[in-house]
């Protein structure tokens, strides 16, 4: 492992299946490995995986120069600011019996901290209850807030105009209009027993959302349109798309969304996603913990047939 700043903190490293390592995939890692920074400070980053299974693998880690991940924790199982991080992940293929060199670099510092945040509407009986209704506009709150658990700067929200593909000009990826920004927030569906959703071309199941809009209306004069400019937010308020999406990874095409013919009633999640990949949804591991837990991380939402509607939380 090379690392591109100094030895402080732990390094992790993890074995994800091929289509679910970061920093394009959040999928759950087959194998966890740890390097301790009394190692890393004495020039010692070897690190290995044992037991390994023989299968294809992307291997990808980080350097926790802050000390603030905790991978018992989901939301806190990621780089935050200040940690380091590699370009890419790296692809192995395992042969039974083989012992594998491989190098991993960890050449990027993250810059953003975590989209920490807490509904500021918390529903009741801490469910936040919408409906499938197309013509429904409802909206949200949402408050930056690092529980006193992420080190470096305060949270934020840094608002700008998305431009995945560097030319300088906000993105506008669905055509509807409306430029793209970040970050980006959205519900996603939690699928209980006996409930369906779409498959992709190799049988997996694709991630359904629906898309949250937040209100840049008070940075639009600061942003002047460049992407370049960006708006540290205390708060957002959010507008709840009324359609469902399904987002599946296709070979040759990549990320492919297709609109749904309505949206799923169940569970759902709500997701921050920042413009350096960090993320934060809730509910988590924070409002399910034994100890101390944070009730305003165990907020659940849930979407129900628009006749089945019992006492809104939505704002009008």
């Amino acid at each position: 492992m090379t690392l591109a700043g100094p030895p402080v903190g732990n390094a992790y490293l993890f074995l994800f299946a091929p289509d679910e390592a970061p920093p394009e995939q959040r999928g759950e890692p087959q194998y966890v490995a740890a390097v301790p920074e009394v190692r890393l400070a004495a020039g010692d980053a070897r690190f290995g995986f044992s037991a390994v299974g023989p299968d294809v693998y992307r291997l990808w880690g980080f350097l926790d120069a802050n000390g603030d991940a905790d991978l018992t924790v989901d939301v806190l199982a990621q780089p935050g600011a200040g940690d380091w991080v590699p370009e890419s992940s790296v692809e192995l293929n395992v042969q039974p019996g083989q012992t594998l060199p491989v190098e991993l670099a960890l050449p990027r510092r993250v810059n953003r901290p975590l989209p920490a945040f807490q509904v500021v509407e918390q529903g009741t009986e801490g469910v936040f209850t919408l409906t499938d209704s197309s013509t429904a506009i409802v909206s949200l709150n949402v408050r930056s807030e690092g529980f006193g658990l992420l080190r470096g700067d305060a949270p934020r929200f840094f608002v700008r105009l998305a431009d995945v593909d560097g030319d300088g000009t906000a993105d506008d990826v669905n055509g509807d209009g409306v430029v793209d920004v970040w970050p980006q927030f959205f519900l996603r569906f939690v699928p209980r027993p006996g409930q369906t959703v779409p498959l992709d071309s190799q049988g997996r199941p694709a991630q359904v959302i629906v898309p949250l809009l937040p209100d840049v209306t008070p940075f639009l004069g600061s942003l002047q349109g460049d992407p370049s400019v960006t708006i540290a937010a205390g708060a957002l308020q959010l507008f709840v798309v009324p359609l469902a999406q399904a987002i599946t990874q296709e070979p040759g095409r990549g990320r492919v969304v297709t609109t749904l013919g309505a949206i799923p009633v169940g569970e759902y999640e709500l997701w921050a996603v920042n413009d350096e990949g960090g993320v934060w949804f809730v509910p988590n591991d924070l409002g399910r913990r034994a100890v101390e837990p944070l009730s305003v991380q165990a907020l659940r939402f849930r979407v129900v047939h628009a006749e089945g509607m019992d006492g809104g939380t939505g704002s009008p």
